[in-house]
């Protein structure tokens, strides 16, 4: 007799009543959404790797062959989708979570005239706002997770950026009072800008945001959200960064990004990474935040964005932010500073960008969920020492209001908004602004 594997194979199939190559489960669990721990504004929820399907009862024929190469590895996938939180392929030792999200703009400026008159020039603009796409999960273990964004719309490739990657990383959960992550990430400085993108109330970030900011860079995080204590309300970052922002091509001089961040949440937990209360929460909740940070020979003129500089210079960072939210009612608040070593990179023409700035944001929803939205935010000239471009950009633009009206058909995963924006000189001179109206579609599938 011939006992081959490839003999025994054939028999084991042909005396089976029923012998399918791969056995699925009767019932799907139900999903569990389980976010991917840390600063991630703009990321996904990974699959929760519990909802997977490793009860010793599910045999398949494959494992009944055990002469076959590598059968008593194989696993038994579940597959579950729902809108807003896209397909999961969820198994013992591996999950992959697809999840996309597209937003549809439209846009019209109303801009004072080049040539000083009281006339108003208008451009619009109506296109695709964003399109998102998210591969997340964990592999071998629950505690080992990975996530990729792409961003592929044309108004994504920023900076001359020739990579549609936003993030690409790896995360070790070794305890809860340290994990590591490693990749291309949201560099965790400032609440308001690493709140997630899915999650904000008007179209636009604040200016003193977009400026001072830190943005993406590639390194190495190390945190804790629940410190000491598994209800703790402190929380800790510190991480080493490149310094030269993301999907670099070609080298430069050494540098290094350093920063150290501190979050305080003293009455329990809030998901102060998400804008607005649309839970309503009945019990009152508060974050507060504070980080430092230094950037080392950098040749980006905004510390890891803006352009590259042909010389270098050095950036000091600080930030303090607040989140507040009980029913309905939404406040957030951050104060930010950025300083440089030198006055320029080592060339006349290119000054560096030395400023200060605050922003303050109030919602409130109702019920149902119709949200009201106001903004205001200005930036200051550091006293000496900012260079004359961005001290002209503030004499002319430094001031902002903005209103917005917001209707959720589900949460922020799909959602209906318009707003108004203004920018102008110090002082709210409105009739001196530059104005913008937004109404868009944002939904995440």
């Amino acid at each position: 007799m011939v006992s081959s594997p490839v003999v025994r194979v054939l028999v084991a199939l042909v005396l089976s009543p029923v012998a399918p190559a791969l056995a699925q489960p009767t019932t799907a669990p139900a999903p569990v959404a389980h976010p991917v721990d840390g600063p991630l504004a703009d990321t996904v929820d990974a699959p929760d790797s519990a909802s997977a399907t490793d009860s010793d009862d599910s045999v398949t024929d494959a494992d009944s062959v055990d002469d076959v190469d590598g059968a008593e590895d194989r696993d038994t996938f579940t597959l579950y989708g729902e809108l807003g939180s896209g397909l999961t392929a969820t198994s013992r030792r591996f999950s992959m979570n697809l999840r996309a999200r597209i937003q549809l703009r439209y846009q019209l400026a109303i801009d004072r005239a080049d040539d000083g008159s009281n006339d108003r020039e208008l451009d619009q603009l109506v296109n695709v706002g964003t399109a998102r796409l998210w591969i997340s999960g964990h592999a071998l273990v629950p505690e080992l997770r990975y996530m990729i964004q792409l961003a592929i719309a044309g108004r994504d490739f920023r900076d001359g950026a020739i990579s549609p990657i936003y993030d690409a990383f790896l995360e070790w959960k070794a305890h809860r009072d340290f994990s590591i992550r490693a990749g291309q990430f949201f560099v965790p400085f400032d609440r308001l800008r690493t709140v997630r993108e899915w999650a904000l109330q008007l179209a636009d970030r604040p200016r003193p945001v977009l400026e001072l900011t830190l943005d993406r860079d590639v390194g190495v995080l190390f945190f804790s959200d629940r410190f000491l204590h598994d209800d703790s309300p402190v929380a800790w970052r510190v991480g080493l960064f490149g310094g030269g922002g993301t999907n670099l091509t070609q080298g430069r001089e050494p540098g290094a990004l350093f920063v150290a961040r501190v979050e305080l949440r003293p009455l329990g937990p809030i998901d102060d990474d998400v804008e607005g209360d649309l839970d309503r929460r009945a019990r009152p909740a508060l974050a507060i935040g504070g980080a430092f940070a230094a950037n080392w020979n950098t040749n980006r003129l905004r510390s890891t964005t803006g352009t590259v500089q042909s010389g270098t210079t050095d950036y000091l960072h600080a930030a303090a932010d607040l989140v507040f939210k009980w029913r309905g009612l939404a406040l957030q608040a951050e104060y930010l500073w950025r300083r440089a070593t030198s006055p320029d990179f080592g060339a006349p023409d290119e000054p560096s960008r030395e400023a200060q700035g605050v922003v303050t944001q109030v919602s409130y929803v109702f019920d149902p969920p119709l949200e009201l939205v106001g903004r205001w935010s200005r930036m200051w000239r550091l006293s000496g020492r900012t260079g004359d471009a961005l001290a002209a950009e503030l004499d002319a633009r430094g001031e902002e209001l903005a209103a917005g009206v917001n209707y959720y058909v589900r949460g922020h995963r799909f959602k209906l908004q318009a707003d108004w924006i203004a920018r102008m000189p110090p002082g709210l001179h409105l009739d001196e602004a530059d104005h913008v109206v937004h109404a868009q579609l944002d939904v995440t599938f």
